[in-house]
């Protein structure tokens, strides 16, 4: 875990414990996201990810990402 302001080079599934599941949420536009996000580049539209077969656990996602977008500028 890092400190607070350090920078975390782990990758997105690692950070935030995203698990895979049987179908679930497509994971490079899951990571697409979360790295706009993140940069401080949120996209206006809200979230929006196709289903697949071997994707990211979507209850996690959905946490993470509204904890995110809740956090603001300076997360």
């Amino acid at each position: 875990m890092s400190a607070p302001g350090e920078k975390d080079d782990r990758p997105l599934y690692e950070r935030f414990a995203f698990r895979i599941a049987r179908r679930g949420y497509d994971r490079d536009q899951v990571e697409d996201y979360l790295t706009r996000l993140l940069a401080g580049a949120p996209p206006s539209a809200p979230p929006a990810f196709d289903l697949v077969r071997r994707g990211y656990e979507r209850d996690r996602v959905d946490e993470v990402i509204t904890r995110l977008r809740g956090a603001g500028p300076g997360r």
